[in-house]
């Protein structure tokens, strides 16, 4: 402020004015002994006073008096009792009591508010799409900060940004649900669910319940008088006309007396379709011969059922198996035929007799198995492993139906179990492209078989001598590695040209091992020979996939093949 004072403008420094001390009463002794700044009004110059003067307006007003609640300003400071009282006087006609006469609504006295254009559009979308709004009253308490919805469970937390949950419905036709067509009333947008569309369907449930009660009535009305089904359910039925013959023999005896030529000749490559057995509804799986003597085939199908054919005499089904609710994925023969196991999609493992097609134990773990293989010990018939699609190998008691051990190292679901070397060790490849091999009954891995090259391999045969295995690789090859020792990788046994990526097509061998045979997607059979890996002979076996074939172990030149179109032939 000295600096204030001190400052004087050049052309009003002649102007002097002179005033008396009067004029600087209350002010600062330095204050007042400065000179006056022309131009600049005194008021805007610090004044000193140390008793400022004091607006008594309304202090007249007597605090006890009742205060008027549409008065905007409030002269005093009033107690709350003050405030609170009510008004005192006469009642103006037509009125209920004082304070009507200054309400401006029916339900009390509206007074207005600003607010901006954003925030009510934010409250008022926010209450229609997620049922809470901000409460916009001055005064509530705590437990009222927000207004909620009654028709709609409030979506505390979303915003007017989020989407709203409650979209608009397409009103469904008539016969929308029973041909997949829209209906010319179902391209009309309606609004939410409403109490109507809530009526037609509980309408049409109570309808669709009595024609099932009636329906039933009907049904228990046509049983009436019939002796009352079994409770075991109907798992065989045998096609032939007797299960027995003159002599008293079962039907699964061989009775054909054909002998072993394949000591003595060698195998010839079949040229000519000979026969079809045809039965499965759906494609075939799996075949497998009875053991030793190959009278009978036996078949998996899609359908879920297996079926027993005779290879002799009349070719025809003689059992059908139907234990399984879906499709059979692999079956295996005991040592000696009189007893199976099945095992299929619906997750069961299933233990079978033969000849009664009775259903001996069904056991499952929850989980689907790709495969089974029986130990080849024929003192040891109850013990299977089971390759499934929990990335384990299990092995099984089928006189328990307990789990005796479990294989744990591959990383994806197991594709095949073989047992090799007279039941010591075990070979599993999975869906991680890998090839494990184990001893029997320990679950630690022998040998790991993994290269960065190498594809999945969902099917593995052994070679009749049991000296080499050969895999089907989904990489349109059939690789080939040693069935003893150390289970050496045999790269030049490699045999191509064959389609087979992406199904699980099993390869085969001839009996006397110099011929090597596989299906592919196109329905073609292959034929290798086993030293020179040379491709010798195609033929066109089924319209689909050609899933399996085996060759018969005693007649040298008979090849059984199945498919996908649900046929089984048989080539000479």
């Amino acid at each position: 402020m000295d600096l204030l004072a001190q400052y004087s403008d050049s052309e009003g420094e002649d102007v002097k004015q002179k005033k008396d001390a009067s004029t600087f009463a209350g002010a600062a002794p330095k204050a007042a002994s400065r000179k006056p700044i022309a131009g600049v009004d005194l008021a805007l110059l610090p004044a000193v006073d140390a008793a400022p003067e004091v607006d008594t307006l309304g202090m007249s007003v007597v605090a006890q008096w009742a205060y008027n609640t549409a008065d905007k300003r409030i002269l005093t400071n009033p107690s709350i009792a003050a405030l609170s009282k009510p008004l005192q006087g006469p009642v103006p006609e037509g009125k209920v009591n004082l304070e009507q006469s200054f309400n401006n609504h029916k339900m009390g006295r509206v007074e207005k508010a600003n607010m901006s254009k954003f925030s009510f559009d934010e409250q008022y979308h926010t209450f229609h799409n997620f049922g809470y709004a901000a409460n916009p009253c001055k005064s509530f308490d705590q437990r009222s900060e927000t207004l909620v919805s009654t028709e709609a469970a409030p979506q505390f937390g979303r915003g007017m940004f989020d989407k709203s949950k409650n979209k608009r419905q397409r009103i469904e036709g008539p016969d929308t649900a029973a041909t997949g067509k829209s209906h010319p009333e179902s391209a009309k947008w309606g609004g939410f669910i409403d109490g109507e569309v809530v009526r037609k369907q509980l309408e049409v449930e109570v309808k669709a319940r009595e024609e099932e009660v009636a329906r039933q009535a009907e049904e228990e009305k046509a049983v009436e008088g019939e002796e009352r089904e079994t409770k075991e359910r109907i798992t065989s039925i045998f096609h032939g006309g007797k299960e027995t013959d003159y002599a008293g023999r079962s039907w699964i005896e061989n009775k054909a007396n054909v002998t072993k030529d394949v000591d003595d000749k060698q195998c010839f490559l079949p040229k000519k379709w000979v026969h079809t057995w045809s039965g499965h509804t759906m494609g075939v799986q799996k075949i497998r011969w009875f053991p030793k003597t190959a009278h009978l085939l036996l078949s998996a199908g899609m359908d879920g059922k297996v079926m027993i054919w005779d290879y002799h005499n009349q070719r025809k089904c003689l059992r059908t198996y139907m234990g399984h609710d879906q499709a059979v994925r692999d079956i295996a023969f005991t040592n000696d035929g009189r007893r199976f196991y099945s095992v299929s999609y619906d997750k069961n493992i299933q233990y079978w007799d033969t000849e009664t097609g009775q259903v001996i134990s069904t056991f499952t773990n929850k989980k689907t198995p790709f495969c089974v293989s029986v130990h080849p010990d024929p003192s040891q018939q109850n013990v299977i492993i089971t390759g499934c699609s929990n990335k384990k190998a299990v092995q099984w008691d089928a006189n328990t139906c307990t789990i005796v051990q479990e294989y744990d190292e591959h990383m994806g679901a197991v594709n095949t179990v073989t047992i090799c070397e007279d039941g010591k060790r075990i070979l599993t490849s999975a869906d991680d492209k890998k090839i494990y091999l184990w001893e029997f009954g320990i679950p630690v891995v022998v040998k790991h078989i993994a290269e960065p090259t190498m594809h999945s391999v969902p099917q593995i045969v052994l070679s009749p001598d049991e000296k080499y295995i050969i895999g089907q690789s989904m990489d349109n090859k059939i690789i080939s590695y040693e069935a003893f020792g150390r289970f050496k990788f045999q790269g030049r046994k490699t045999f191509k040209g064959h389609l087979n990526a992406g199904y699980a097509i099993t390869p085969g061998w001839s009996a006397d091992g110099r011929w090597v045979m596989s299906g592919d997607a196109d329905g073609k059979l292959w034929f290798w020979d086993w030293a020179k890996c040379k491709n010798y002979r195609v033929l066109k076996a089924h319209d689909g996939v050609c899933s399996g074939c085996l060759w018969h172990p005693l007649q040298t030149s008979r090849v059984v093949t199945c498919g996908w179109d649900g046929a089984i032939k048989l080539w000479d």
